[in-house]
């Protein structure tokens, strides 16, 4: 049990570094979308995800590139 609660909280502080960056709108619209956003297996979906933000796939790698760079320390 007490490695769930700290898995949950490292989640939520790497969470939380990228709202601090300015990527709020991208980490509620994946946490709030979980059907469309998401593959049954748990990985993202890429064409579901550029729905939701209106932009296309090579926008949204970049995007994910930006947050890759915020957590790289973290890795």
């Amino acid at each position: 049990m007490a490695k769930n609660f700290v898995d949950t909280l490292e989640k939520q502080e790497l969470i939380q570094k990228l709202i601090d960056k300015g990527f709020g709108d991208l980490v509620d619209m994946l946490l709030l979308n979980e059907n469309k956003a998401y593959t049954k297996k748990g990985r993202i979906n890429k064409s579901g995800v550029c729905r939701l933000l209106n932009c296309k796939p090579k926008e949204f790698e970049e995007l994910l590139e930006k947050c890759k760079e915020i957590l790289k320390d973290d890795f």
